[in-house]
C-alpha cells in the first residue's frame, strides 16, 4: 500500500496559514529584554526575551519608531509571523516603546539637550521686552478664548497699545509650520514684542510647540518673543527657546500691559520735578551770572580809575615836558634873535659904525682905496660923499 505524504513547502504554507488565520497573534503587544540588536538595510534584528523564554524579532523600517539599545526592556507591539520558506517564526514589530518612559517624552527630552548643547535656550542671547510697548503682534487662534483674554487684560489699563492678531492654528499637524510662517513674515514688521499663545490642553495638544522647526524660527527672531503655551505647570521647548516665558496667556498680557493712568501720573510728577529743577538751576546760574556781572563790572571800574590815574600823570608829565620845551626854545629862539640883532648891519650902524662903497661897491677894506678915490659913506641916518685924502695901510 503506497504511503502518503506532503512536500515541506505544503507543510510551512500550512503552518503559516495557521498563525495568519490565528487573530489573536496580530496587533499584540509584547513585553521583554532586547538582546543582539542589529540593523541592515533599513530593518533592525533582535531577540525578545524574559527569564523564561525568547523570540527572535523584526522591526522592518525601524526608522518609523523607537529603536532601543541591548538589555533595554521595551513593549513591542507586532504580529507573529512564520517564515513558510524557512520555515522560522518571528515577532514582526511595528513599534517600540519603551517602558517606563513614552517614546514621545524620550524624543523630547533627547531634543531639548540636543538644541540646549547647540545655544538654542542660552540665557546670554535672550532679548528684553520693552517697558512700554506701542505695536504688539499675537499668534493664537481667532477663535479661541486666548485672543480675548489677552485684549480685556490689556485694555484694562491700556488703551494705546496696538495689539495685532495673526490667526494661526495652534494644534495638530499645520500648527507649527504655520507659526513658523508666520512668525518670519511679522518679524519684518517692527512690531515692539510677539506673543505666541494657546490655552491649555493635553501633551498631545502642545507637542506642535516641541517642534525643532519653532524652536529655531523663535531663536532666529530679532522681535522679542514671549511664549505663553498651556498652563503653569505646562513646558515647551518654544519656551525655553523664547526672550521670556509667560505662564499664561494672561500672563503674557500682563507683561506688556503697562498702566497708561500710571505712567501719565508718573510723568506728571517728572515733569513738575523737571520744572522745579530747571528753576533751581537757573536761578544758580541767575545768581552765578550776577556776581561774575559785578566782579566784571568793578574790575572795568578799578581799570578805569587806575587807566584815567595813568592818563592824567602821563598828561601832567607831557604838559611840564612841552612847557619844558617851549620855554627851551623860546631861549633858543631869544639867543638867536640876540645874535642876530647883533649883526644886524642897521643896529651896527646905530652905534656909529659906516659903510663904505666905491662905485656902488662896498670896500672890502683899506686895500682897495687909493688917495684921490671918492667914496660914499652910510650911517644909521643917511650918506655921505667923500673923497680919500690919504691911504695908510696898517
Amino acid at each position: 500500500m503506497e504511503e502518503k505524504f506532503i512536500s515541506v513547502t505544503v507543510l510551512n504554507s500550512y503552518i503559516g496559514g495557521i498563525f495568519v488565520a490565528e487573530e489573536m497573534l496580530h496587533g499584540i503587544s509584547v513585553c521583554g529584554e532586547v538582546s543582539g540588536l542589529s540593523t541592515r538595510g533599513g530593518h533592525a534584528y533582535f531577540t525578545l526575551k524574559d527569564e523564561n523564554a525568547q523570540i527572535q524579532c523584526c522591526c522592518f523600517r525601524y526608522a518609523k519608531t523607537y529603536l532601543p539599545r541591548d538589555g533595554e526592556t521595551v513593549l513591542a507591539k507586532g504580529s507573529v509571523g512564520y517564515y513558510a520558506k524557512g520555515g522560522r517564526l518571528s515577532f514582526n514589530v511595528d513599534a517600540i516603546r519603551p517602558i517606563g518612559e513614552g517614546l514621545a517624552a524620550l524624543r523630547l527630552a533627547q531634543l531639548r539637550q540636543r538644541l540646549a548643547e547647540e545655544g538654542y535656550f542660552d540665557e546670554s542671547r535672550k532679548k528684553p521686552i520693552p517697558a512700554y510697548c506701542g505695536r504688539v503682534c499675537v499668534l493664537t487662534s481667532a477663535s479661541g478664548a486666548v485672543i480675548r483674554d489677552i485684549v480685556t487684560t490689556v485694555r484694562r489699563k491700556n488703551e494705546v497699545i496696538d495689539i495685532v492678531l495673526r490667526d494661526v492654528p495652534v494644534q495638530g499637524a499645520a500648527c507649527a509650520d504655520a507659526i513658523v510662517k508666520e512668525l518670519s513674515l511679522v518679524d519684518k514688521l517692527g512690531y515692539d514684542a510677539i506673543i505666541i499663545a494657546r490655552g491649555g490642553g493635553s501633551a498631545e495638544d502642545l507637542m506642535p510647540f516641541n517642534e525643532e522647526k519653532i524652536v529655531k524660527a523663535v531663536y532666529a527672531a530679532n522681535t522679542p518673543v514671549i511664549s505663553a503655551v498651556g498652563h503653569e505647570t505646562d513646558y515647551t521647548l518654544c519656551d525655553l527657546a523664547a526672550d521670556v516665558r509667560a505662564a499664561t496667556p494672561t500672563a503674557a498680557a500682563q507683561l506688556i500691559a503697562y498702566d497708561v493712568k500710571e505712567l501719565l501720573g508718573e510723568l506728571d510728577k517728572k515733569t513738575i520735578r523737571m520744572y522745579g529743577l530747571l528753576g533751581e538751576r537757573t536761578d544758580r546760574y541767575r545768581l552765578r551770572f550776577e556776581n561774575t556781572t559785578n566782579k566784571l563790572l568793578s574790575a572795568i571800574r578799578l581799570n578805569y580809575y587806575n587807566l584815567t590815574k595813568k592818563l592824567e600823570l602821563s598828561s601832567h608829565k607831557m604838559a611840564i615836558s612841552v612847557q619844558n620845551r617851549i620855554k627851551d626854545g623860546e631861549n633858543a629862539v631869544s639867543g638867536v634873535l640876540t645874535r642876530l640883532s647883533d649883526i644886524n648891519p642897521a643896529n651896527i650902524l646905530a652905534k656909529g659904525y659906516f659903510t663904505a662903497t666905491k662905485d656902488g661897491r662896498r670896500i672890502p677894506g683899506i686895500s682897495a682905496l687909493s688917495a684921490g678915490d671918492r667914496i660914499t659913506l652910510t650911517g644909521c641916518d643917511g650918506s655921505a660923499d667923500a673923497e680919500i685924502k690919504e691911504v695908510r695901510k696898517a
